[in-house]
């Protein structure tokens, strides 16, 4: 099917159609002469062997009427010989039939017979066959004896001695054919009710069936072609012609013209014409094709830079060089319109991308869609939006690209009112949910098939989803601050009740109670602080060469009273060389007291908790490790979000706002170092950050 209509399309360029009509109109100029060329040769060679054959018949025809005037003659002679008549009246027939031999054989006769009443008188000298003459009542004519074929004249002799006498004389058919074939070079078939009864060569053999075939194709006119109007004898063909000889014995004569000189004249005239028409095509058509190619190369050539217009392709400038003028002016056509135009996409080009840079600056995304409702155009904002590239969602359908949420209608069937704005929860084709801010404008005036509504959307899932992290932040931040508080209250209110009749141990166990609130408290508020500045943008760190030791008693000292409460043992890789770093020391204590404070809501009781510290080129690995049942590697994507909580069982693990970890994420990297987590081998977590070094050598 793909080469059909390849060659459809091959038939459709210019070239194609010039070299086909080139090729048609050649050959048919070469069959509109050749064709009659060879009739007229195929005509003339028919006629002219005709003539030939009507003279050769013509000539026959004397020839035979000259035997038969001459026998007659024969016949008359003899008849006034005196010496015939001496022997007739001396009835010496011995002598007569010496006489008639020797006259017969002078005169070149086959017989010479004396009749008288129907008899021969010399049968005594002669082949008593050849009595059948004097039966004969015609003077003249044809009969046949013995199977041959004799022509014969008689005449009356006066009465002599009161007997009348006739002499006949004759002479084979086959020899007067002899003599007629040499005269005229024509072959002789004599017939005598369609049997041929003698021949000027006795060497053909003739059978009925050729006989049948001469006598029809010699009743053939002349416009039939020479081969298929002779007949064909051993290697030779040849012409027909009947001499009716005598109808009432219904005796012919056929004449064969040999045209095998004249039919291989004539097909060598046609081979020639044909070879000569052949070549004259083929000439012709090469100059045709030629001149195809001049004309359709420059063609050619135009309709590719008109593709390259097409592509947008408008730099390469049109050099086309013809001789023919009318191409020469379409060239120039074009190019004055290529430079026109690539004027114009140029300022086209550059309206367009002012317009989609100003579309793709903008956070929304914007879209268009046809009355098909499929998407015509897409800002980067929308890429932004639902994670697929531009290319791949232009031309699809809106509601494929946005599908509904469980039951909900499609999401064209949403969209809101001009001028009005709507939030649509969908599905990507990612299986992600997302909640869009949409609001629509139609544009004026829409043009069928073509972009006639235009869509800003706005992704504000994770405002809602924010949304509701504020109400539960706000309830656990409730929550954390009425627990220590409810706690500090009762102790304080012990002691100052029941000062006088505690026991030291008891007033001890009331003040690490209130210590232990205080230190919640104070990393509560010193998370609050730190969020609320970088949300709000004004956090900021004060690096200072610092002793990392330091920062490490520090945060120790902070968080012994609540690891000893739940009998968790801190174990300190030691320091053996100081190590200085370049850090904010109240903020950095405060990440290692948030990464703490975690491990020990992880741990289980009566567990351990580790600090290592490694030196790695120029910053310095500190790696919080705990005992605790490890992060899952789908939620460690978010672990270090806002209002992040870890789905766990773990009741102690659940307490908190969600903030320690981003806080943590953004002291560290406003530090210039990194944060992360690492897998154990047996479990637990294992938090990590880095700190660059100072160098004091």
């Amino acid at each position: 099917m793909w080469t059909f209509l390849n060659s459809r399309f091959r038939l459709h360029r210019l070239r194609s159609q010039l070299i086909l009509t080139f090729l048609a109109g050649f050959l048919g100029i070469g069959i509109a002469i050749g064709l009659p060329v060879l009739v007229l040769i195929n005509r003339q060679a028919s006629l002219q062997a005709q003539l030939l054959l009507n003279q050769s018949v013509i000539a026959s025809k004397a020839f035979i009427k000259s035997e038969q005037s001459n026998l007659e003659s024969l016949s008359l002679l003899v008849s006034q010989r005196p010496t015939l008549i001496r022997l007739l009246q001396e009835q010496n027939f011995s002598a007569l039939g010496d006489y008639l031999n020797t006259l017969r054989d002078g005169a070149n006769l086959d017989f010479v017979l004396i009749c008288s009443d129907g008899k021969d008188v010399t049968e005594s000298n002669q082949n008593i066959s050849l009595a059948i003459f004097c039966l004969e009542k015609s003077q003249e004519g044809y009969t046949a004896v013995s199977n041959e074929q004799y022509l014969y004249s008689s005449v009356n002799m006066e009465s002599l001695q009161g007997v009348s006498y006739r002499v006949i004389v004759g002479k084979k058919m086959s020899s007067i054919l002899a003599e007629l074939q040499n005269e005229t070079g024509l072959h002789y078939f004599l017939i005598r009710q369609t049997q041929v009864v003698d021949s000027s060569d006795q060497a053909i053999e003739i059978n009925p069936a050729l006989i049948a075939d001469m006598l029809k194709k010699a009743n053939q006119g002349t416009t039939v072609s020479l081969g298929q109007r002779s007949f064909k004898i051993g290697e030779h063909r040849y012409l027909p012609a009947v001499l009716e000889l005598d109808p009432a014995l219904k005796i012919q004569l056929i004449s064969a013209l040999n045209v095998d000189n004249q039919i291989e004249i004539q097909q060598s005239l046609n081979r020639t014409l044909i070879v000569g028409l052949f070549f004259i095509i083929v000439i012709v058509s090469a100059l045709g094709v030629w001149q195809a190619q001049r004309i359709s190369r420059p063609i050619v050539s135009l309709a590719d830079s008109a593709a390259n217009f097409r592509q947008g392709n408008l730099n390469a400038p049109l050099s086309i060089q013809s001789s023919i003028s009318e191409i020469s002016q379409l060239t120039n056509t074009l190019e004055d319109a290529r430079v026109a135009l690539e004027h114009t996409m140029k300022q086209l080009q550059a309206e367009k991308d002012w317009i989609e840079n100003l579309l793709n600056s903008i956070v929304e995304g914007m879209l268009t869609l046809d009355n098909q409702n499929r998407i015509t155009f897409a800002s980067a904002g929308v890429s932004e939006i639902i994670g697929y590239e531009r290319d791949q969602i232009i031309d699809q359908k809106v509601d494929n690209v946005f599908l509904p949420v469980d039951r909900e209608v499609a999401f064209s069937a949403q969209l809101p009112e001009a001028g009005q704005q709507r939030r649509i929860s969908v599905r990507l084709r990612s299986g992600q949910e997302i909640l869009l801010s949409i609001s629509k404008a139609n544009l004026i005036p829409p043009e069928a098939n073509s972009a006639n509504r235009a869509l800003v959307i706005r992704d504000v899932t994770n405002e809602e989803y924010i949304h509701r992290l504020l109400g539960d932040f706000m309830a656990n931040v409730t929550h954390e601050f009425r627990t220590p508080l409810a706690a500090l209250e009762a102790s304080s209110e012990l002691l100052l009740d029941n000062l006088h009749s505690l026991s030291h141990a008891e007033i001890e166990e009331l003040l690490t109670s209130l210590n232990l609130g205080i230190i919640n408290l104070q990393t509560l508020i010193d998370n609050l602080i730190e969020a609320a500045s970088i949300e709000a943008g004004r956090f900021k760190v004060h690096l200072q060469d610092i002793p990392f030791e330091s920062i490490l008693h520090e945060a120790q000292e902070m968080i012994h009273p609540l690891a000893q409460k739940y009998g968790l043992q801190l174990i300190t890789a030691p320091i053996v060389e100081s190590v200085h770093v370049l850090a904010d020391q109240r903020r950095t204590v405060q990440v290692l007291v948030n990464l703490l404070s975690n491990a020990i809501k992880h741990s289980p009781e009566n567990g351990t908790i580790q600090i290592n510290h490694s030196i790695s080129g120029e910053t310095l690995r500190i790696e919080v490790i705990d005992e605790g049942g490890g992060v899952p590697l789908e939620q460690r994507k978010d672990l270090f979000r806002r209002f992040a909580h870890l789905e766990t069982t773990n009741e102690r693990a659940r307490q908190g706002a969600g903030l320690g970890l981003s806080v943590v994420k953004a002291i560290i990297e406003a530090q210039h170092g990194e944060v992360g987590i690492r897998d154990l081998p047996n479990g637990g977590n294992s938090f990590w950050f880095t700190l660059p070094i100072v160098d004091h050598k």
